[in-house]
Parts: structure tokens; C-alpha cells; sequence
């Protein structure tokens, strides 16, 4: 029951280290560029993974019709450096612009090392190691930005995110052959069934 759950908490973890403090809910729309370069070029590691969360947040709200959900890592990291070092210039611009500069449709093409969550199953989250857990946490801050943009929301809820995603560890630790993102269309966004 533990390993099954491991993937969850690193996640959520990872989610919350961008909330600002006492924060539950925070609309994605109003993060600065100026925010963003402070958190990610900062000394404390809570700070950066923050910024990152955004991003990867970010890069699923982004995501192209066309580009559904294949998500390329590398190329999403290199998105995230440009879009860094395009708000160090421009402070004082939003991170959704900025983002939508380097994500989504200007992203390009895919590349070998690319994945499809359409076709990863509950039973691969299952049989994680805790070395996987911060690449699942970072696949399940790119659905949470998917999902919302499919919601038409910017909202980013933290104490949802948390709720859903233990939800969703337990539902895949039943279900091992449920496809992932069925599951996750299942428990997360504001049109999700439970």
C-alpha cells in the first residue's frame, strides 16, 4: 500500500512547495515574470521547485490540440530555461505570456524520448521506485495544468491538487490496467467525477 502512495505524496510535495504561504488557491494568470525569476534563481531549494511546478503546470496548459497528450520532457526543459531567461529581460510580464512563448505550439516537434499518457496504465504507476516519484510528480503537474485548461480555469487549488491525487493513487492502486489518463480525467479539474 505504501509504494502505491510514494508517487502521490512526492507530488503533492512538490505542488505545494509553490503555494505561497497560507495560500490554498492561487490564480495562475497573476504569477509575474519578476515571481517566477526570483523563485527559480533562488538559494533554497523549496523556491525552485516552485517555479518549476509553475512551469511544468504551465507547459500542460499549454498543450496543443494536436500535441495531446504527448509530453517531451527535454524539450519542455529547454521551453522552461527560454522562458526564464525571456522574464529575467521582462519582469514585469505575466508568466502565462511568457510561457506561451516557448510552450504549446511553439514547443515544436517531438523527439524520441517523448511520451504518451494515453497509452501509460495505472499498474506502471503502481510498480514505481521512488526514483520515479518526481517524474510522476511532474507528469501529474502537467495534467493538472492540461486538465485546467480544459476547465477554462487558471486557478491553481492546492488543497484540491492533494485531494485528487490521493484519490488517484488509490484508485489506480485498484485498477492497474485503467489507462493513467482516464484516472486522471476521473479525479482532476473542476469537471472531474469524484
Amino acid at each position: 500500500m505504501m509504494r502505491a502512495y510514494r508517487w502521490v505524496a512526492a507530488a503533492a510535495a512538490l505542488f505545494i512547495a509553490a503555494a505561497p504561504a497560507s495560500a490554498e488557491s492561487v490564480d495562475a494568470s497573476t504569477f509575474s515574470c519578476k515571481d517566477l525569476t526570483s523563485s527559480y534563481t533562488s538559494s533554497t531549494e523549496e523556491e525552485q521547485y516552485g517555479a518549476t511546478v509553475i512551469l511544468y503546470w504551465m507547459a500542460g496548459y499549454h498543450a496543443t490540440a494536436e500535441q495531446g497528450t504527448v509530453v517531451d520532457f527535454d524539450k519542455m526543459l529547454a521551453a522552461f530555461e527560454e522562458t526564464v531567461d525571456f522574464c529575467k529581460k521582462n519582469p514585469n510580464i505575466g508568466v502565462m505570456s511568457a510561457s506561451e512563448k516557448f510552450l504549446g505550439e511553439n514547443l515544436g516537434e517531438t523527439s524520441t524520448t517523448a511520451i504518451d499518457l494515453s497509452i501509460m496504465k495505472c499498474d506502471a504507476i503502481n510498480s514505481s521506485t521512488e526514483k520515479d516519484a518526481q517524474g510522476l510528480g511532474q507528469i501529474l503537474m502537467w495534467l493538472s495544468g492540461y486538465h485546467s485548461s480544459y476547465d477554462e480555469t487558471t486557478i491553481i487549488d492546492y488543497e484540491q491538487f492533494d485531494t485528487s491525487t490521493n484519490k488517484m493513487g488509490e484508485f489506480c492502486r485498484a485498477n492497474g490496467e485503467m489507462g493513467f489518463m482516464t484516472a486522471s480525467k476521473k479525479f482532476m479539474g473542476t469537471t472531474s467525477t469524484e
